[in-house]
């Protein structure tokens, strides 16, 4: 009698790794519909256009810095100069005033990327929860594919 409960405690335990592990693969991989896909795709898409404009603010941003910089050093120099001449000091204080006007912009620039980086790092959060793991039929991905250049021309 023994033996048969120890036999049916294994076929328990058997029966029950063989659900984790069903259920581990079905999280792995979720068959989706070509709608689905075709969600996931265009998200990917967005987020790949999203990224090359941050992308290029971010060169945009890193030249500005480098000309502020270079303003700077610039305005140093012109600072030694500036009460060797008439009238020196009021310009030299007006490129000043220009300058920081142009560093707050920048900074104002820096911020509202930084913003808009986090917002992007958000989204791609969200496309991987819904569409990392999935699985498709390779003929939807085909027709979803084929939509997209027959929408180009």
């Amino acid at each position: 009698m023994k033996t048969r409960i120890t036999t049916i405690g294994s076929g328990l335990l058997l029966a029950a790794l063989a659900l984790t592990s069903a259920h581990a693969q079905d999280k792995a991989a979720k068959l989706v519909t070509r709608d689905q896909l075709r969600v996931c795709m265009n998200s990917e898409s967005d987020l790949a256009s999203r990224r090359q404009a941050l992308d290029a603010r971010n060169k945009k941003n890193g030249e500005e810095a480098a000309a502020i910089r270079a303003e700077a050093e610039e305005l140093t120099e012109e600072s030694k100069r500036a009460d060797e001449r008439p009238l020196g000091r009021d310009r030299f204080e007006r490129h000043v005033r220009a300058h920081n006007a142009r560093v707050a912009a920048a900074k104002t620039g820096v911020e509202a990327l930084r913003a808009d980086l986090e917002a992007l790092n958000k989204s791609l959060v969200a496309h991987n929860e819904q569409c990392g793991g999935i699985s498709y039929l390779p003929e939807d991905k085909e027709a979803i594919l084929k939509e997209r250049e027959a929408a180009k021309k």
